[in-house]
């Protein structure tokens, strides 16, 4: 079927390109005409393995158009995906004058006699009723659409497996015919389907969100206690992960959760729930334990002696990644800036959107062993594996004092030692 999707970011593009593949006729959306012309000629923006071969190979099957002329890409589309931005504003709430700006295009445009119009920007609850609303208000009177929710549930660095192998797809509208297109078009597609209400939809993105980002300052409160008590974070979240009720995913501590959904999500719950009169105080608490996280970090680089010099390795908020949005290093770099250390850092494909922010104020090196040379610590920030598998020989010999901070624990605290390291890790004896 032809699909229209308004956005290519993280979710739109990789939307567009995991439908074309399976056969489908996608017209993406935008407005930025430099952009634009970068995705029609097979450059996508950002850094998703796989992504750029996908892109191009829908590209030259002609499977994949972008626009931003909404009445063409809209004229037959079964379905239109909204797909773009939902930023937080200072309060926390979710921003969403682009989805409702969105929705208005959309109604303006819609010449079909009928057209889901499904939401998979991650909206509060609501939202899809609002943009209801607008598109009744704006559409020709011949007009007939449905409105639906359908959340992604994508991981930056494995998207497009996510997205075709999820482990379940939601479909949330008060509509069966809106239902029954979209669950055809997602046929070909793995996860066990979830039907529900608007409302329920909705919602299930920020709880899952909350949820991931629950565990992961759990880790971190866990690791503070077992520094305090001598005791070693790994073996007791490892015991606890085998409990198939708990499981072992995202429960790592480190530095903390960042990115594009997690930091935003949870705050965009909390106010959410506020409005309703909920008590959030445990998200509260565990956005708090996420500041923490960054902070302890900061506090064990301000123990040590004689460190001016600091290598960083890492920028993106995760591996596998270019996305520094709310990353934890970054967080963790301007307040360093402030303290007048200097720093050089290194990351596998996140340094020009570094750079970008930055400029000038930190060093960039061209490898992980040129941001090493002479430096007094080195501090480690993302879970790359180039890092996992680094000559740290070479490296002990290239740094001035061979000192690491491990804020991923990707290294055995036994084993660098030995190598004549000082080795400071998170919640590690």
């Amino acid at each position: 079927m032809k699909l229209a999707i308004v956005g290519h970011g993280y979710v739109g593009l990789v939307t567009a390109c995991v439908f074309a593949h399976l056969g489908n006729d996608v017209w993406v959306i935008g407005h930025t005409a430099e952009k634009l012309k970068r995705l029609q000629s097979g450059d996508p923006i950002i850094f998703e393995p796989g992504l750029e071969e996908l892109l191009q190979k829908n590209l030259e099957a002609k499977r994949l158009r972008f626009t931003s002329d909404f009445t063409e890409a809209l004229q037959g589309a079964a379905v239109v995906f909204i797909g773009v931005g939902t930023p937080p504003k200072q309060n926390g709430e979710a921003d969403l004058a682009a989805v409702l700006g969105v929705a208005e295009h959309i109604g303006k445009h819609l010449t079909n006699p009928y057209t889901v119009i499904s939401c998979k920007s991650t909206v509060p609850v609501g939202t899809n009723l609002k943009v209801a609303e607008i598109i009744t208000r704006v559409k020709k009177p011949e007009v007939q659409f449905d409105v639906a929710s359908c959340p992604e549930f994508l991981r930056e660095g494995t998207a497009l497996g996510d997205t075709l192998h999820p482990d379940r797809i939601v479909i949330g509208s008060n509509s069966k015919t809106a239902i029954d297109t979209l669950l055809k078009l997602h046929k070909p597609i793995d996860g066990e389907r979830i039907i529900t209400n608007l409302a329920s939809a909705e919602l299930i993105k920020y709880a899952s969100n909350a949820m991931l980002a629950t565990k992961i300052s759990f880790a971190n409160m866990i690791a503070n206690l077992a520094e305090a008590s001598n005791a070693n974070v790994d073996e007791v979240l490892h015991a606890v992960g085998m409990d198939k009720r708990i499981g072992r995913l995202f429960l790592y501590p480190g530095v903390g959760y960042g990115g594009s959904c997690l930091p935003k999500d949870v705050k965009a719950l909390i106010h959410t729930g506020e409005s309703f009169g909920v008590d959030m105080a445990l998200l509260k608490e565990v956005d708090q334990i996420n500041i923490s996280a960054r902070k302890k970090i900061l506090k064990k680089i301000k123990e040590m002696d004689d460190t001016k010099h600091i290598a960083i390795w890492g920028l993106a908020f995760k591996p596998d990644t270019d996305d520094i949005r709310e990353s934890p290093p970054l967080h963790i770099i301007h307040e360093l800036l402030e303290d007048g250390y200097h720093i050089t850092v290194y990351d596998p494909e996140a340094m020009e959107n570094v750079k970008k922010q930055m400029g000038s104020k930190i060093t960039y090196a061209k490898t992980s062993y040129d941001a090493v040379k002479d430096a007094d610590l080195l501090l480690i920030l993302t879970e790359w594996n180039e890092f996992k598998q680094i000559d740290l020989t070479a490296v002990h010999k290239l740094m001035r004092n061979p000192a690491i901070i491990d804020g991923r624990n990707i290294y055995d605290p036994a084993t660098i030692r030995e190598k004549g390291f000082s080795y400071v890790s998170v919640g590690r004896p």
